[in-house]
């Protein structure tokens, strides 16, 4: 496959950063539900069923897995555009950090998510954030979607 790397080498900015303890909720937040998934069996549906990178020859793209978690970015923030996502991921340590980009790398550009979307059918991304609302649900995680500046994740106390 021809994917861009997902791997995170470190650059001075990363070093530099995580040096700094810098109080960052976001980073925090999306920490703990990055932990909290079962990525591997969202990555592989994803593989199977989009049909992009799988070529040896041409630019490489964008894995699948970081894509789809740019769209949960968009929806758990309720970014209003994919220009808004591209900036947003630009400027945020928190966003890169969450969909595997590293610093020193630029956001996939706002076209690359709307063809992600068309690629991807309905059905499948439906297939992928039941299989994400089911692991979070387990958990008892809840996510209070907000604006930009106010996300909170919430464990719940209620069994279910």
């Amino acid at each position: 496959m021809s994917f861009k790397s997902g791997k995170q080498t470190l650059s001075f900015s990363d070093l530099e950063l995580s040096r700094k303890k810098v109080k960052n909720n976001t980073l925090e937040y999306l920490k703990y539900l990055g932990q909290s998934i079962k990525w591997t069996p969202i990555k592989f549906t994803l593989l199977e069923n989009y049909p992009i990178g799988k070529n040896k020859k041409g630019p490489q793209a964008y894995p699948p897995l970081m894509l789809f978690k740019c769209m949960l970015l968009k929806n758990w923030f309720q970014i209003n555009s994919d220009v808004e996502l591209e900036s947003l991921i630009n400027d945020r340590f928190s966003f890169k950090k969450f969909i595997g980009l590293p610093v020193n790398s630029s956001a996939p550009d706002s076209s690359t998510f709307s063809r992600f979307r068309k690629r991807l059918t309905i059905e499948k991304y439906q297939l992928v954030l039941s299989d994400i609302s089911d692991q979070l649900s387990f958990k008892r995680i809840i996510i209070n979607m907000g604006s930009i500046s106010d996300i909170r994740i919430i464990k719940s106390t209620k069994p279910e």
